[in-house]
């Protein structure tokens, strides 16, 4: 079973915020961007793949706050915006043009979600989680020997939980990077791929790395990297055995000030691993039970990709079509609905 799984919040931003698309407007002079760009980007890659079933996870409200009750400074101005969602929900007087804009993205968000429950996509979404966790307890919990996942996404957090049955699809090129070609296509083993991403840190999420040390410094000193799996207590010993080596040297060496940070960094990584390990996502039993849910059971029979064509049209969009031909842009939804009716019938 071909399984494909969208990061919900990033491909509506992703579609959203570019100038060609952040101030399209449908025929009826309602703002679109961020729905037509997901619809048209979930149209391919389902095109490209041809899964059994598609799912889109979404950040919950409040999400993050499971992360940021353990660390204060994750996702620093969360705490704005979440104050902020519940201010401009149901309102549409707004005291800044970011807080409009925000209206627009939660909008475009709610109408994005009504065209998926026609469409055969499944969802979800939970308050206080995150949707990387939601996506990462979907596959961990995978017990299908048969299912291969692909992850729809430019997130580097994904890279570490590729394995032979996850891949990630990505979103520019529609190219599937697997297990057998990461090391060709990053530069270094999949197993290393957390212990990278902590290193490095992540400002979008305002997790500081060790400063200064990226992918390719970090490579330079550690080449075995490319291709055998480390700890960070091999880090910490090879850096002293670098060190070591230039000190008494000839002629004698001044000690590398990135190895010293890295020596020095045992709580910074330890905190980031914890952030950061897709591995050991960030749940509560909620969250668990509707991934489940999502996971195993069949859809309701009362959707109707006819449905969604008719909100298309009413909702002004059929303009951005290249060739207007409605049923062409909708036509890659109805395999999706005939695989979910035999996943629907095999549990009768």
């Amino acid at each position: 079973m071909k399984t494909l799984i969208i990061d919900g919040q990033w491909n509506l931003k992703r579609n959203y915020l570019p100038p060609h698309r952040k101030n399209l407007m449908g025929a009826n002079g309602k703002l679109c961007g961020g729905t037509f760009g997901f619809l048209d980007s979930t149209r391919a890659v389902l095109n490209k793949l041809m899964p059994d079933r598609a799912v889109v996870a979404w950040d919950g409200f409040h999400a993050g706050k499971l992360r940021y009750n353990i660390y204060k400074p994750y996702k620093a101005n969360r705490q704005k915006d979440w104050e902020n969602e519940s201010r401009i929900i149901g309102t549409e007087n707004f005291n800044s043009e970011e807080d409009a804009d925000k209206f627009q993205l939660l909008t475009q968000k709610m109408d994005v979600q009504r065209y998926l429950d026609e469409l055969y996509v499944r969802q979800v979404e939970e308050d206080y989680v995150e949707a990387d966790d939601l996506i990462a307890c979907y596959i961990l919990g995978s017990t299908d020997p048969e299912e291969h996942i692909y992850i729809f996404s430019r997130d580097r957090d994904f890279h570490q939980l590729i394995s032979e049955k996850v891949s990630i699809i990505s979103p520019d090129s529609f190219e599937i990077i697997t297990i057998d070609n990461f090391q060709e296509k990053m530069g270094y083993t999949v197993e290393n791929a957390l212990l990278i991403k902590c290193i490095e840190g992540d400002d979008s999420d305002d997790i500081p790395g060790v400063g200064g040390v990226k992918q390719k410094s970090l490579l330079g000193y550690f080449p075995d990297m490319v291709t055998e799996k480390y700890t960070y207590k091999r880090l910490v010993d090879e850096g002293y055995e670098i060190q070591e080596k230039r000190e008494n040297g000839k002629p004698k060496k001044k000690r590398l000030a990135k190895i010293d940070k890295i020596i020095q960094a045992e709580h910074i990584l330890y905190r980031n691993a914890k952030l950061m390990n897709l591995k050991k996502p960030f749940l509560n039993q909620v969250s668990i039970d509707s991934v489940n849910a999502v996971r195993t059971q069949p859809l309701d029979s009362d959707r109707s990709i006819e449905s969604a064509m008719n909100m298309f049209a009413r909702d002004g969009m059929v303009q951005h079509i290249w060739d207007g031909n409605v049923n062409n842009f909708f036509g890659t939804f109805y395999n999706l609905k005939a695989k979910e009716i035999e996943f629907g019938n095999s549990l009768k």
